[in-house]
């Protein structure tokens, strides 16, 4: 639908109150006949199914994560190795019967806890640990894909040397004589590079190589820096520090490109918190408003409550307006060098803060340098906030290491003799201007160690099979500091080792051929226990604290303790611009970088969930695009699809433009993760490498680029006009102390058919339970999604929801039993945003069940909407009643050509479906059956509230997502049913949805109920 759009027109439309209230994308908005046709053919025929996908692409997907076929994809080897029969039943392991273990996802770095389902010893599903302190039970989609990197085919399966397959002894023979010549020389010229360690086990093992090796060198590189955080810190308070947010104090936040809702490590643990300390602010009739300004939308920046979408010089000068304020300028005095919406924010915002003096936050993101890090910090002090709602601590990852420069500037000097790099891929994640694989050409010996066979290993001599942390021993602290344990759900796939393991065969112990006692995850839980038996522990007293720590998947009470801080000398202000300066900035385009909200910095890539996951802005699969904002397409004449190129001290990339409601007028913004360049992987070819315009010493931004139409046009695809529905009102916004807008208590639409046997909204649902049944319902607070996504990568791992592709979703076929719609409202350069998960709703009056010819939708007795996937014969009717646009056709096989030792590597419990067959979501059916079972068991006991939790429900880190029986008034889901924000989407057409929804919450007019 790449169609010119009168921009100006759209604006004048909205102003007008013409237009609708909440549009999806701007070919909506506009109306346009390409975006109507586009409706007309949503769901494509049978014409175009002789049009397969390209074939190459086609069995590069199907190997990845159509059949999770990792054990069969790249060698003879099946699965069936040593395959001995059980003679005596081990212990805890019951046939069938799924068994969970505690361990840590890693991101970065930084542990986020999570439990591991396993079936028979297969690893099959990733939930979040409830008792983990930092996590809370909830999870993120890197979390969830997990798994699915575990079974990946592309993952490196063997040691090789100059591209050639060789065996571990191999390497330790090759290691033999370089290591000795380091002994003589004390360890000069010999380079480790690693990623941010936070593991206190690899940091002892990386002291005990230092210690060996007086002369080694530890760099660190980072796809995704902190060091703004930390340098910013440092500027502020003398040392680098890590700033810890306690939401539950503040009474109002301001974020200046803020980052605690994004995808990162802290998202899991920053959003559940944030999202107690609104509903406890809601409790108390009072809203915990979020001011943000921000060059580029992030989902902090879209959840705030008064946006300002500014660029990068301007965020500057917003910090230091409002340090001003808080050091006691008058709001309107402050705001006097600013215009329109900027002082009108900025007026807010510091009227906000001053009012809530103490209890407070301001917080920047690592998008901003260490300059508005320190003008920060400075304003929490002059505000009293340091030590209530804004608390410090020792910074989490290990310090001691250098940077990336400086194993440049060693290698390019020629005094690296021996470089080891662990678990990183420089040649890609460095800036085009390190020009890392020219210099790394000229070390003698170099040695790759990473889960798959990348850039950097192509130019390696050795590359190493690192285990992924599902099979491998080994800590790590999350971003409070708490040391989460990683243990093993199965043995090494592919022979490869953890991290700890490789750096004890650089150890001062000479490399001999290990014995089998020593190898595998064995070694590597003995390194674990060296770190964490303490001097003089009685070793019966350890095997009992660290087999508890493990129950737990963290030890407790290692969270780092807060420090005291104290501000040094002041920072400069930002010099004011002048006018010329202010005029030229008018004309002149900077570019952000941002990590990708998906693949983050392309380590996944290759993780077809990931590539197939919708961004949460822009709906973009499969590929990175360049965001320009509306202003800036009308400026330069552009339109959504057109190919642009960025250029920059004498590099270029090209991608496709898309138009970005709320981006800064002057800012595009740049993704990373993408253009990769490993033959034959699923990311090959996907998008523009970012990095090649990336600066080094200013990672996140580029203050002067210039962008050019090329003349070609692409189509990105994207799935953001996938499922449209026909209606209104289907985001509500309540702000606070206005009247309800939720459906009134018991509010029944008439009707001419008569009551569904299991009818139920609110409290009638009661009379289900008198009749001695269940009514399964759920209730979305849209107030609370954060439009992560984490629901649907967990509904794709937990329901065997197959990858299509992108040329299958651009025809319209995207498999995704739940999709979470964006909504826009308001202005184009600075709409309201609001997400909405849209699962199927198990309509009591269901029009799927009404037009299916061979009645294979039909009700049970609980109210939920099934499917026989026996009886479907590919209709398709269900699909076209459904108001909805929840159900998902099979056109092709999607799941079909796989080896029975993949097909085992699916849910059991859940039907893979076939070519023809329809399918939606069953709020996880095979969950609520084994709640069923159990209480059969249990001479047919009420099953307790919380029993059945759906995958999307456990894996949402907001716990934005209630589901239970509705028959039960003290249930969660009955309590949430009676919330006045409740309401049914598409209520009108008298559906009677038992997915219902909490509309959004938004200040109101009343002053002082905000904050």
């Amino acid at each position: 639908m790449a169609q010119d759009l009168d921009l100006p027109q759209l604006r004048r439309r909205l102003a007008s109150g013409d237009g609708p209230a909440f549009w999806r994308s701007l070919d909506a908005l506009a109306g346009t006949e390409a975006f109507q046709a586009y409706l007309r053919t949503e769901f494509p025929g049978a014409v175009p199914l002789a049009q397969g996908p390209e074939r190459r692409g086609f069995l590069k997907l199907m190997a990845a994560s159509f059949a999770l076929a990792g054990l069969s994809a790249c060698d003879a080897f099946d699965g069936r190795g040593r395959e001995v029969p059980y003679v005596v039943q081990p212990e805890r392991i019951v046939a069938g019967a799924p068994l969970a273990y505690a361990t840590s996802a890693l991101f970065d770095g930084f542990a986020n806890g999570i439990q591991v389902t396993t079936r028979n010893g297969r690893p099959l599903k990733v939930e979040g640990n409830p008792d983990h302190p930092w996590s809370r039970g909830g999870t993120d989609v890197l979390g969830q894909a997990s798994v699915l990197g575990l079974y990946d085919p592309f993952r490196s399966q063997a040691v090789q040397h100059l591209g050639r397959p060789a065996a571990w002894s191999a390497f330790r023979g090759a290691l033999l004589a370089r290591l000795a010549a380091l002994r003589e020389t004390g360890g000069a010229g010999f380079h480790l590079l690693t990623g941010p360690v936070t593991s206190p086990a690899l940091a002892a093992e990386i002291d005990r190589l230092r210690s060996a090796y007086p002369g080694l060198r530890w760099h660190v590189s980072q796809t995704v820096p902190r060091d703004g955080l930390y340098d910013g810190a440092r500027q502020a308070y003398g040392r680098p520090l890590e700033t810890q947010f306690r939401f539950e104090a503040a009474r109002t936040l301001v974020s200046l490109d803020g980052d605690f809702l994004d995808v990162g490590p802290g998202q899991v643990g920053l959003s559940r918190r944030w999202i107690d300390a609104r509903r406890a602010a809601q409790a108390e009739g009072r809203l915990l408003t979020l001011h943000a300004a921000a060059p580029t939308p992030g989902l902090t920046s879209v959840k705030a409550d008064h946006t300002l979408a500014a660029g990068s010089d301007d965020l500057a000068r917003l910090a230091a307006d409002l340090l001003r304020i808080a050091e006691g300028a008058p709001p309107q005095q402050a705001a006097e060098t600013a215009d329109g919406p900027r002082a009108a924010w900025l007026r807010r915002a510091g009227a906000a803060l001053l009012a809530a003096r103490g209890r407070g936050l301001v917080t920047a993101g690592i998008g901003q340098p260490a300059a508005v890090h320190a003008l920060v910090h400075r304003i929490n002090g002059a505000l009293g906030n340091t030590g209530t709602t804004v608390v410090h601590t020792a910074p989490v990852p290990v310090s001691g290491a250098e940077d990336v420069s400086a194993l440049i500037e060693a290698m390019a000097g020629g005094r690296v003799g021996t470089l080891l790099m662990l678990g990183v891929n420089p040649v890609y994640e460095g800036s085009g201007e390190l020009a890392f694989a020219e210099h790394l050409a000229r070390v003698p010996f170099k040695i790759h160690a990473g889960t798959y066979f990348d850039e950097t290993a192509a130019h390696a001599d050795w590359h190493l099979p690192l285990a992924h942390p599902l099979e491998s021993w080994g800590d790590a602290r999350s971003l409070d500091g708490t040391v989460g344990l990683i243990q093993p759900t199965v043995a090494p796939l592919y022979g490869g080792r953890s991290a700890h393991e490789i750096l004890t065969l650089f150890g001062p112990e000479s490399p001999e051929p290990e014995t089998p006692a020593q190898e595998g995850p064995e070694r590597g839980l003995g390194l674990l226990k060296r770190q964490w038996r303490r001097p003089g522990e009685d070793a019966a007293a350890f095997e009992a604290r660290f087999a508890e720590a493990l129950r737990l998947g963290f030890l407790p009470d290692t969270a780092l303790p807060m420090e005291s801080v104290a501000l040094t000398g002041r920072v400069a202000d930002p010099v004011p611009a002048s006018a010329a300066e202010d005029r030229a900035a008018a004309d002149r385009i900077e570019a952000v970088f941002r990590p990708d909200p998906c693949v983050w910095d392309g380590a996944s890539a290759d993780l077809g969930w990931l590539q197939e996951l919708p961004k949460p802005l822009t709906k973009v699969v499969w590929e990175n695009v360049v965001a320009v904002s509306p202003r800036l397409a009308e400026r330069l004449h552009l339109v959504t699809g057109d190919v642009v190129a960025v250029e920059a001290n004498g590099r270029r990339l090209e991608g496709a433009a898309w138009i970005l409601p709320g981006q800064a007028a002057h800012t595009v913004t740049l993704t990373l993760g993408y253009g990769r360049r490993v033959p034959d992987h699923l990311a090959q070819g996907l998008g523009y490498d970012a990095q090649a315009l990336r600066p080094a010493a200013t990672p996140y931004r580029l203050s002067d680029v210039t962008l050019t139409k090329t003349g070609r046009r692409a189509r990105p695809v994207t799935t953001q006009d996938l499922g449209t529905m026909q209606g209104h009102d289907f985001v509500r916004v309540q702000a606070l102390g206005a009247p309800s807008v939720g459906d009134p208590p018991g509010a029944v639409v008439p009707s001419f058919y008569a009551e569904p046997p299991s009818a139920g909204r609110g409290a009638a649902s009661a009379d289900a339970g008198a009749r001695g049944g269940r009514a399964w319902g759920m209730v979305i607070d849209l107030d609370a999604c954060i439009g992560c996504n984490a629901c649907l990568t967990a509904c794709q791992s937990e329901n065997n929801i197959p990858v299509v592709g992108r040329e299958e979703v651009a025809r319209g076929r995207w498999m995704n039993w739940l999709r979470v719609d964006r909504y826009y409202a308001g202005d184009l350069d600075a709409p309201d945003t609001h997400f909405q998960p849209v699962p199927c709703m198990h309509c009591e009056a269901a029009p799927c069940e009404l037009g299916c010819p061979v009645e294979a939708t039909v009700h049970d007795s609980e109210g939920l909407n099934l499917q026989v996937y026996n009886r479907c014969i590919g209709t398709r009717t269900c699909q076209s009643y459904c108001p909805y646009k929840v159900r998902r056709f099979n056109y092709l096989d999607y799941t079909g050509g796989m080896a029975p030792v993949a097909q085992q590597q699916r849910n059991p419990d859940v039907t893979v479906r076939a070519r023809g067959v329809m399918e939606k979501c069953t709020y996880c059916l095979q969950r609520i059956a084994g709640a069923r079972i159990d209480a059969a068991k249990d001479a047919h006991a009420p099953i307790p509230d919380g029993t059945v939790e759906t995958a999307c429900q456990g894996a949402c880190p907001t716990r934005a997502i209630v589901f239970g029986d509705l028959s039960d008034s003290s249930s969660k889901v009955a309590a949430a049913r009676r919330d006045p924000r409740n309401y049914a989407l598409l209520g009108e057409l008298n559906t009677r949805p038992r997915t219902t929804y909490l509309a959004s919450l938004a200040p109101g007019a009343e002053p002082g109920r905000e904050g």
